[in-house]
């Protein structure tokens, strides 16, 4: 089931990515205004879809996890590419042991072990960007996970709207976007994945 519904709405949030590139793309004035964030983001998603299309169709969550981390890896473009790639890692990692039918306590470990992941990729993480996001959207699936009352659901709906939150605050913890007016790009584009 978890499985299934990752197939189906991988493609569907890569997508979004892929269609809000150029608005991403405008954002990003961090690490350098190179303008390529959406498009890195979205050429490593668009690895990972093709390699889930690639799985047979009753492909169980540990094949899934393992097309998530080689395909991001393999496509991994720029700073956001190899980020965004740790980040799926991490959290389809967190999943192959995950209840049927998910639990939002699956989601928080998932999210954590995604924390863990991307944290380490990084040799100096920097407030204000997309870890930032990562790690408050963790901090929020864990609330949701001690609210016994959350479904997943709910605890989906809840992280989407924390990521939102946690990108309009990007400007307040690193200086270059409020000098140029803008929230962090690849905060801006991992919020717009996990919205959809």
């Amino acid at each position: 089931m978890i499985a299934k519904t990752i197939r189906t709405c991988f493609p569907i949030a890569a997508a979004a990515v892929s269609d809000k590139a150029e608005e991403i793309n405008k954002l990003n004035v961090f690490p350098v205004p190179d303008g390529d964030t959406g498009t890195n983001m979205s050429l490593t998603l668009a690895s990972v879809t093709k390699e889930l299309s690639a799985l047979p169709a009753d492909a169980d969550m540990e094949a899934i996890a393992g097309a998530i981390t080689h395909g991001s890896l393999m496509g991994a473009r720029g700073n956001s590419g190899v980020i965004t790639s740790q980040i799926l890692r991490g959290v389809a990692e967190g999943l192959v042991s995950a209840d049927e039918p998910i639990t939002s306590a699956n989601i928080a470990y998932a999210f954590r072990r995604a924390v863990k992941v991307a944290f380490q990729a990084v040799r100096k993480p920097i407030e204000g960007t997309i870890l930032t996001v990562l790690r408050d959207v963790s901090t929020k699936a864990d609330e949701c996970e001690k609210k016994k009352k959350f479904s997943a659901e709910d605890a989906l709906d809840a992280i989407v709207v924390e990521a939102y939150q946690s990108v309009a605050r990007t400007p307040d913890l690193l200086p270059v976007l409020k000098e140029n007016g803008v929230v962090d790009s690849g905060a801006f584009g991992f919020a717009i994945f996990l919205e959809n």
